[in-house]
């Protein structure tokens, strides 16, 4: 009498396999899943009641469901309407629907034409090389290549609009300037790999679960730029460029193009359609600067978006604060300079002549030395005394009193920073 054949007893991973199928049919339907284990178990000629504590979800997964999942949600929610997503980068990038994009393997993670999330870095050295860095310093989220042990690690900020009213420019640049210097200090703290441009990422909805790792840590931009302070040396900080990172490329833009929408905005006030043709100069000139200023840059140029957001915020608050002609004055008759004009700008300012121009050298030369020197007094002595509420407010946080830091935090430029600092140790 021939003997029936056995079940062949499956293996380690074919068993978890089938019993995390088992598992997600019971949280789904607990009365289906229970049949379903009756059967798998029957099957492999196996006792149910031994196979019952395989479906009590893990430490790690239930931390996963716990934390990475709603962070997982959150980043599907605040991605744009239309982000960049493509399944092979050396293909190119297109935009996407968002419900299509994250159907893609690499989706946008940064630069986001309305707002700063977080900060990603590349690091090109296998995780368990740098995995003291990981943990003194834990990202919101890692996703390591299985192949290569390299990774993303991701960092989740406080949210910093890109689209702020004219009032709050100020604010703007100056936020933007932290994130910069913060963005550099993350790359000297890993390592990463300079040359990327943290646009995009793995996919982590259809990145393998294993090797995807963090419970989604939120952090304030100051609080992570305190922490990279206390972990790095005075050399390491002293070598990052802030003008290198990523970010550092729109401080960059906003500064320069900012000085000449100033130049220019006088050239433009009370002509019929005068709003609209200084809006589009200091947009066509945005994409001039972004394509001289970065052709060489490690990252390349920005996203055309982010400049268009950028001049948006630029022409606006020009257009409606600003009232002086302080970037290309003629000291004699307080006049824009004609010859650093444009020549469209400069048929609109017509040049003075015979009398005009002597009277108004003599305007000038009577009243505008006095006046410009007791303005110069009176701003010294309000820079003084916003470097002096700044340095009291650094004392109280705890923070190193560098020129840099004195400056970011009055303001200020830090070369007036740095003279202010020697003169008050020399007085010391």
């Amino acid at each position: 009498m021939e003997t029936p054949n056995r079940p062949e007893a499956p293996s380690e991973a074919q068993l978890l396999d089938s019993l995390s199928r088992v598992r997600e049919l019971s949280q789904k339907d607990p009365a289906l899943g229970e049949r379903a284990l009756r059967a798998y178990a029957a099957m492999r000629g196996l006792d149910p009641e031994a196979l019952r504590p395989f479906l009590t979800p893990s430490q790690r997964e239930r931390a996963r469901e716990a934390f990475q999942a709603p962070y997982l949600r959150h980043f599907a929610e605040s991605l744009p309407r239309y982000p960049y997503a493509t399944d092979d980068p050396t293909q190119g990038v297109r935009i996407h629907k968002r419900e299509k994009a994250l159907k893609r393997v690499h989706i946008q993670v940064g630069h986001y034409p309305h707002v700063v999330l977080r900060l990603v870095v590349d690091v090109d050295l296998p995780w368990p090389q740098v995995e003291e860095r990981i943990h003194a310093l834990p990202p919101s989220l890692v996703l390591v290549n299985p192949g290569t042990g390299h990774f993303h690690a991701w960092y989740e900020v406080d949210p910093i609009p890109l689209q702020v009213p004219p009032e709050r420019q100020e604010t703007l640049r100056k936020a933007l300037a932290l994130l910069a210097e913060v963005e550099a200090l993350l790359e000297a703290f890993y390592g990463a790999d300079p040359g990327y441009n943290g646009l995009l990422s793995r996919n982590p909805f259809l990145h393998p679960p294993e090797w995807t790792w963090g419970g989604g840590k939120g952090w304030s931009l100051r609080e992570l730029h305190r922490e990279l302070q206390a972990l790095l040396s005075r050399r390491a900080r002293r070598a990052a460029r802030w003008e290198l990172a990523s970010y550092g490329r729109n401080c960059t833009l906003f500064d320069r193009l900012r000085v000449e929408a100033y130049g220019q905005v006088n050239a433009f006030r009370g002509l019929p359609g005068g709003w609209e043709a200084f809006r589009t100069w200091v947009l066509q000139r945005a994409h001039a600067l972004n394509q001289a200023l970065f052709r060489d840059h490690p990252k390349g140029p920005l996203d055309p978006r982010e400049v268009g957001h950028t001049s948006k915020s630029v022409s606006g608050w020009t257009w409606k604060n600003y009232r002086g002609s302080r970037v290309w004055p003629v000291s004699s008759t307080g006049r824009p300079d004609r010859s650093r004009l444009s020549p469209e700008a400069r048929a609109h300012i017509p040049p003075l002549t015979g009398e005009a121009l002597e009277e108004a050298v003599k305007a000038g030369a009577s009243l505008g030395g006095k006046r410009r020197g007791s303005q110069r007094r009176e701003e010294a002595k309000a820079t003084e005394a916003k470097l002096v509420e700044a340095l009291k407010r650094l004392q109280a946080r705890g923070e190193t009193i560098t020129a840099r830091t004195l400056a970011r935090e009055a303001e200020v430029h830090p070369s007036t920073a740095s003279r202010w600092l020697k003169r008050m140790r020399g007085q010391g």
